[in-house]
């Protein structure tokens, strides 16, 4: 009796190995709670608002796969990596792209950077890229001693629906920016960009100049509001004898102005500062090709590791990339590197080039192909695919009739395109086609600095880059208003640590700052006469080393997104770990020890009769 207790105790622990392989799906511990909408021209639904469970650490762009499904998404190759085009069928036409809001408020971020909150309404809207039907506003955050600590470009921040003003607070500065408690009569802001309302003082809400009656939470954004935050403090009355009693506080004065010089210079020594300084930032980073070309033109040690990791990833590749721009700007980083990328790891990047697809990533493609084929002394044959003289016929004839470019070819001019063509075409710049074309240009880029259009670091970079490129000052002239430069102003995006934000926000990262230590370096070879970015030389000697640094995989291109990009390479969801990977061999060994089991049970029974 024993024996059979045993042998049903060995069976059932079978069983139970067996029966622990066919487990329930467990899913990961449900996140926070937000919902995902998608509307098309004139806010019609294509995707009505759909609750979901946010994950941890989910971003706006997973959260809209999960809504539609990935199937449902569209994109369009670009310079700046895949960029969203199509939901549910509903594409983006000519002169329109999908805006992405957050609680409804424009953000200022990509989809793909932004961690989705508790509660967070997310939108995706197709939009005109002129919209004279958009509802805006502006922001401006006030320190006690009334100078402006938000960027001063903050203006006409699209808004849909009706949010408030406290959510415009936390979508234009960050969510991390902003802190708060909450008070049985609401909301009280507690800090704004680490600035804490201690003591005294309190935080101030005002409605185009006037302290509004309500609290930012209750206070429902308005078309053309001014909406602004200023540090304040309850001071005693005038004779109250220090009894607590306060007064009410008056309109804040206008802040004041930040002094500025009196022309829109900046000193050889100030400069040399801020290439030091971001250099200093960048080399704390990943470095990638286009870090390593700046670093290398301003002087600095390159991470010694630069050169061998960027072999290893070509030969990896066996010299063939997806992306033009990828072989490009490969084939730059190697020669700022010291290397000669017309033989890495037995591979000619540069024929890759002239012989390559360079008009796939539209005319970002084709005007870097023009910088790499003529960054050094490369011989191009006859019978290439593409010569200097076709690339440079290629973007010449696409220019559109207001001296600008548009990446696509079929949008409107944009600067950033504008002004990487104008780089490009600058070593030739006092030939018949091409002069008239880049005056054209450089009249099209100055009148959207007086419109104010350039709203950004990165922008403001791509202009210096190419005014550099062609010999002009892009700190004067018609580049330079109200006695400051581009310069200076891509210099006003500069924080503490040496790096750059891409619009306000005291947070540096490094694919901004990348952007920002070219156009340094690239205006300092310009005011010491040494030419320009991307005149290298080919040499076989590798340049000076610094500590070791990770290279960067393939990566997107220079241009901060003018809209919504959504990266598509990342998994959706959160996975748990897969702990039974071993399911189908613990299978195969329960239905083995069943069967011993059996066969043994039943030579048992035999002995026992």
């Amino acid at each position: 009796m024993l024996k059979r207790k045993n042998l049903w105790m060995a069976l059932l622990l079978v069983m139970m190995v067996l029966t622990s392989g066919f487990q329930t799906s467990v899913l990961a511990a449900e996140g926070n709670q937000g919902s995902v909408t998608v509307l098309g021209l004139d806010s019609k639904a294509v995707v009505p608002e759909k609750t979901l469970q946010y994950r941890e650490k989910e971003t706006a762009a997973e959260a809209l796969i999960d809504a539609v499904g990935k199937e449902n998404l569209e994109y369009t190759d670009s310079s700046f990596g895949p960029m969203l085009t199509g939901i549910n069928g509903v594409k983006a036409g000519d002169k329109q792209f999908w805006a992405f809001f957050i609680n409804g408020i424009s953000a200022q971020v990509g989809p793909d950077s932004y961690l989705v909150q508790n509660g967070d309404k997310i939108t995706f809207r197709l939009t005109n890229y002129s919209n004279p039907d958009a509802k805006t506003v502006s922001l401006q955050v006030v320190d006690g001693n009334k100078k402006v600590i938000s960027s001063p470009y903050l203006t006409d921040i699209e808004v849909i629906g009706n949010p408030n003003a406290f959510q415009l607070l936390q979508v234009a500065l960050g969510n991390d920016q902003v802190g708060s408690e909450e008070t049985q009569y609401g909301k009280m802001i507690t800090t704004i960009k680490g600035i804490k309302a201690e003591g005294s003082n309190f935080w101030g809400f005002y409605v185009d100049g006037k302290m509004a009656p309500v609290g930012a939470e209750s206070y429902q954004l308005q078309n053309g509001n001014q909406i602004s935050f200023q540090l304040e403090s309850y001071t005693p009355a005038p004779g109250d004898g220090g009894n607590g009693e306060t007064t009410t506080p008056t309109t804040p004065a206008t802040p004041e102005t930040p002094a500025t010089p009196t022309t829109g210079t900046i000193s050889a020594q100030d400069l040399q500062t801020a290439v030091n300084s971001t250099s200093a930032y960048v080399l704390k980073n990943e470095v990638g090709e286009w870090q390593v070309i700046a670093l290398k033109q301003a002087g600095k040690a390159i991470p010694k590791d630069y050169l061998a990791g960027v072999k290893a990833i070509v030969k990896e590749k066996q010299g063939k990339f997806s992306r033009i721009t990828d072989t490009e700007r490969y084939a730059l980083g190697i020669l700022a590197a010291g290397g000669n990328p017309t033989n890495v790891e037995g591979y000619n990047l540069i024929e890759a080039i002239y012989n390559g697809n360079v008009t796939k990533q539209g005319l970002n493609g084709v005007a870097y192909a023009l910088v790499a084929l003529d960054s050094a002394d490369f011989t191009i044959p006859n019978s290439a695919l593409w010569t200097k003289e076709k690339l440079i016929s290629y973007l010449t004839d696409r220019q559109n009739s207001d001296g600008g470019w548009a990446w696509d070819e079929s949008s409107t001019s944009d600067i950033d395109t504008t002004a990487m063509i104008v780089t490009a075409l600058a070593p030739f710049k006092n030939q018949a086609d091409v002069k008239d074309k880049v005056e054209a240009a450089v009249k099209y880029l100055s009148t959207q600095y007086e419109a104010s259009k350039i709203d950004n670091s990165s922008t403001a970079a791509q202009v210096i880059i190419a005014l550099s490129a062609l010999g002009m000052d892009a700190n004067s002239g018609a580049f330079s208003k109200d006695n400051n430069g581009l310069v200076q102003y891509m210099l006003s995006f500069q924080n503490k640590d040496g790096g750059f934000d891409w619009q306000g926000g005291d947070v540096s990262d490094p694919f901004t700052t990348s952007q920002a230590v070219q156009a340094l370096v690239a205006y300092k070879l310009f005011t010491d006469g040494k030419g320009s970015l991307f005149h290298l030389t080919l040499s076989a000697d590798n340049p000076a080393v610094e500590t070791p640094a990770v290279v960067t995989p393939p990566q997107t291109e220079q241009p901060a997104p003018t809209a919504t990009v959504v990266k598509t390479n990342s998994q959706t969801g959160h996975a748990l770990p897969n702990t039974a990977t071993n399911m189908y061999n613990l299978l195969a060994l329960g239905l083995l020890l069943i069967i011993a089991g059996s066969i043994f049970y039943i030579k048992q029974r035999k002995q026992n009769v």
